[in-house]
């Protein structure tokens, strides 16, 4: 009789530790890193690829960052368009490190995920909240989405309107 019970058990714990595991997934939001160095190298690529720098406020433990990061992978022209004009940088907010000192050098946010986006010659240009891409309480609009990466792609020195837009 004990084996049988364990059986539902097991299989609730084998669930649960796949589903946690599922959200758990490693978003690239890592409270170790440090954000002074991520910013030079984004910065340096920027000006090498002719690009801005898009960086991104969250961590593993946001649930619009694994919306936003599930959003992005999984439309192949939302992502492309995204690495065409960006170079992201997701600086990791949450109890395991603020990073007080990198973000008191930006405006301020009020939740996470957040952008501002730099320019590669280390002007920051805006502050964007992800709430005005967002469409109800489960997802992100698309056309509002690429409607702002079209917006910054067009104010890259050099670029021009992307024709499938």
């Amino acid at each position: 009789m004990t084996r049988t019970r364990s059986w539902p058990v097991l299989l609730f714990v084998l669930f649960m530790g796949a589903a946690s595991a599922s959200f758990a997934a490693d978003l690239g939001y890592d409270p170790k890193a440090d954000p002074f160095e991520q910013y030079h190298e984004a910065i340096a690529q920027a000006q090498e690829q002719n690009k801005l720098v898009l960086v991104i406020a969250g961590g593993d433990w946001c649930r619009w960052c694994h919306v936003l990061d599930r959003f992005v992978s999984d439309d192949p022209q939302v992502s492309e368009r995204l690495r065409e004009t960006f170079v992201v940088m997701k600086v990791y907010v949450g109890f395991d490190n603020y990073n007080d000192l990198f973000f008191s050098q930006l405006p301020a946010a009020k939740g996470a995920p957040h952008f501002w986006i730099i320019s590669p010659q280390r002007e920051i240009l805006t502050s964007q909240s992800t709430g005005a891409f967002e469409a109800g309480k489960s997802g992100y609009d698309r056309a509002a989405f690429l409607a702002f990466i079209e917006e910054w792609h067009r104010r890259v020195p050099g670029r021009s309107r992307h024709a499938s837009l």
